[in-house]
């Protein structure tokens, strides 16, 4: 699905530099220039965001992705063909490989400014119920070992379809993300349950009103852990909502993320779990990522 905008990969590259500089990240150019060289196409004619966290700048990143509807290509074969593919556990490969062969879908792809590829996304054409997630003879045992208890979890939540699964080659994890809901779909309590059972702080109303913004939720899971890693609330922010005042680097991203389209479009991503709770913050550089991407189950 084409929009006939394209994206200037020079002037991209150019502002991943200055993100990195934004983030207080390194900048490798040539890895960056590596993923954009051989995934050209994709970056100049996809919908394109970046992202980063609010994590000590010692392990922050800054991450760049494309998202490609209906346009088929094997991202991972690419990028294994070019020696851009980190290696990865092999449980990893064997629920990528499941889905890949089991499930209609379309890619997206995501590299880190300092190291390269990181992750593949697959999105399904059509949301997948639970039953057909926990069919997979690959998921991880965090979410096989206990798939009554996070059947529960999601019926508790009403999260009963899933419209996307990420595959993160460097820390050998999935997500698990839900089909796209309106904000405000979660109500008050739903949204505390759901952090409260990743061991993290009961949070305040100013925190929990933000995650009722949330367009989707998503979970990291691993096959080392016999539960859930993390939860993320995805919430779009409109004019005036984008939670600057939470850390330094929301401010300054809230006002100088470069973006290739007209106005700055940004989502951030309140993420919970035992190892600790901070924001990931995202621009949608392309600035049709709600249309192209998040609307994609509405065509």
């Amino acid at each position: 699905m084409s929009t006939g905008r394209t994206t200037d990969l020079a002037r991209f590259v150019s502002d991943l530099e200055t993100y990195a500089g934004l983030a207080e990240v390194d900048f490798d150019n040539r890895a960056v220039e590596q993923v954009v060289d051989v995934f050209a196409e994709q970056f100049a004619t996809g919908t394109i965001t970046v992202r980063t966290t609010t994590h000590e700048a010692s392990i922050r990143s800054v991450n760049f992705r494309y998202m490609y509807p209906d346009s088929p290509h094997d991202p991972v074969g690419i990028a294994q063909a070019h020696g851009l593919l980190p290696d990865a556990d092999p449980a990893v490969m064997s629920l990528l490989a499941e889905v890949t062969d089991r499930i209609p879908l379309w890619w997206g792809l995501d590299a880190s400014v300092g190291s390269g590829v990181q992750k593949v996304w697959a999105f399904f054409e059509q949301p997948l119920e639970f039953d057909d997630i926990a069919s997979l003879e690959n998921v991880p045992h965090s979410l096989r070992d206990s798939l009554r208890d996070h059947r529960e979890r999601f019926d508790g939540a009403r999260i009963d379809r899933f419209a996307i699964m990420g595959f993160d080659f460097r820390n050998n994890t999935t997500n698990l993300y839900s089909e796209m809901v309106s904000p405000g779909y979660f109500d008050q309590e739903e949204v505390a349950r759901m952090i409260r059972d990743m061991g993290s702080l009961p949070p305040d109303n100013e925190e929990i009103e933000r995650c009722r913004g949330a367009i989707n939720v998503y979970y990291t899971f691993d096959w080392n852990s016999s539960r859930a890693r993390r939860l993320c609330f995805a919430v779009p922010s409109g004019e005036g909502e984008f939670p600057a005042h939470l850390h330094p680097l929301a401010a300054r991203f809230a006002a100088e993320a470069p973006v290739q389209a007209e106005q700055r479009e940004l989502i951030f991503n309140p993420t919970f779990g035992a190892g600790g709770d901070y924001l990931k913050m995202e621009a949608d550089y392309t600035g049709d990522a709600a249309s192209r991407v998040f609307g994609y189950w509405n065509r």
